[in-house]
């Protein structure tokens, strides 16, 4: 398995999070993350943690916000198929 940072940014009502529908990219550094969210906003952003919810959380602008959380991705799944008799 792999560990990856997934890049939501859009819109936030009232601090509330970010949709995923609003996802930007999928990348495997947190710093890469936080370089494309900036690239994406246009402008430098100031990130904090947000324990209850796991995730970097920066403010875009009016009710605009940028997150990144953490996964991982399954790099190889084996089956193996028999016939039941």
């Amino acid at each position: 398995m792999t560990t990856v940072y997934t890049l939501d940014l859009g819109y936030s009502p009232e601090g509330g999070s970010v949709h995923p529908v609003d996802r930007v990219r999928t990348l495997q550094s947190l710093d890469a993350a936080k370089v494309a969210a900036e690239q994406e906003a246009g402008k430098q952003l100031r990130w904090r943690w947000m324990e209850d919810r796991r995730v970097w959380r920066a403010e875009v602008g009016y009710q605009r916000a940028a997150e990144i959380s953490e996964g991982t991705r399954v790099e190889r799944i084996d089956v193996e198929v028999c016939l039941m008799s």
